[in-house]
């Protein structure tokens, strides 16, 4: 638990120093937040939001000296379970009923992920104190991250007077608008929580496990630095390339490659695949929830942008990417 403060105390100092635009009171409350949410015991239920979609999630969490282990099952819809021991993630489906499994599954690492992500993107937002407010019968301060400019989206967060638990978060646009929301209806702390209560429940199923440290995309970035003739020429202050990959395959068999751009807590997907006959594609811009696409052709390929971002954002990145003759690594 000692070396486990320290990693703490040490990310927390390293975005105080990063941030030019914070509010002292405000990074004190992020700080304490950060240490909160991975040394407490805690169980409780939370709600997940976008668009018109609604997820129910039971966590489970305890500390101790071998440091987190943290248990995540769905109350609705698909039937799954997560494990997390520290950073190793293990996802868990009933026999024959596996489908695509994304490695941010079930509440997508809320409420202890957020400040590691942020972590590396304080540059690129201002943090100030709300108001009070209520969040499952508890009192919580509210935090509002707001971004140095409209290419990507803010958060507001409500972290729980007591024990500096973060509470609800929601995305917003630059209008206020909410996005996405993630917050607990019920949550005790400070419990005892036995092995039992941190052990699967699915008696037969198929597991999936990663490092949750590791990129989306499987493949590694010196694996996966392929000749390529593509390059993005604008991305928003702090984007920088994270993950490569050209092993995607298309439905009609044809090879895509893919890029993550990340300021450390948005990103953005560029796919790029050679036109084939009978095959349709998006052009022009498209939303669902907070996730916003902008498709293109360029040079006989599909382009396409997508990310939890605002549309101008990938509709700029789109109109910046260009076809060289001359071959590069970018």
């Amino acid at each position: 638990m000692q070396m486990l403060l320290q990693l703490s105390l040490g990310l927390s100092l390293l975005i105080l120093s990063a941030s030019s635009f914070a509010d002292p009171e405000a990074m004190k409350i992020l700080e304490r937040m950060g240490i909160a949410s991975k040394q407490l015991n805690y169980q409780g239920v939370f709600a997940y939001q976008t668009g018109n979609s609604l997820q129910s999630i039971r966590i489970i969490h305890r500390a101790d000296d071998q440091g987190e282990t943290e248990r995540l099952v769905s109350l609705n819809g698909a039937a799954r379970e997560v494990i997390r021991t520290n950073d190793l993630v293990t996802c868990i489906f009933p026999e024959g009923k596996r489908g695509h499994v994304s490695r941010r599954p079930l509440g997508r690492g809320f409420p202890s992920d957020l400040l590691r992500r942020l972590g590396s993107a304080t540059p690129y937002y201002e943090v100030v104190t709300g108001q009070q407010g209520r969040v499952a019968d508890r009192q919580a301060q509210e935090l509002v991250i707001k971004p140095i400019d409209d290419y990507r989206y803010g958060f507001r967060l409500w972290v729980d007077n007591n024990s500096d638990l973060l509470l609800k978060s929601e995305l917003v646009t630059e209008e206020g608008n909410v996005l996405e929301t993630f917050a607990f209806s019920t949550i005790e702390m400070g419990l005892v929580i036995p092995d039992s209560l941190l052990q699967s429940q699915i008696s037969s199923g198929h597991e999936m496990t990663w490092n949750r440290t590791e990129p989306e995309s499987s493949a590694k970035m010196a694996v996966n630095k392929h000749v390529s003739h593509w390059k993005v020429v604008w991305l928003p202050e702090g984007f920088a390339l994270v993950a490569r990959q050209n092993r995607l395959k298309a439905k009609n068999g044809a090879s895509v490659e893919q890029r993550v751009y990340s300021d450390g807590l948005s990103s953005v997907s560029v796919f790029i695949e050679k036109i084939r006959a009978r095959h349709s594609h998006l052009h022009g811009g498209t939303t669902m929830g907070a996730v916003n696409a902008f498709g293109t052709i360029i040079s006989a390929h599909f382009v396409t942008v997508v990310g939890e971002v605002p549309a101008k954002t990938v509709q700029t990145i789109g109109a910046s990417i260009n076809y060289v003759s001359d071959k590069t690594h970018d």
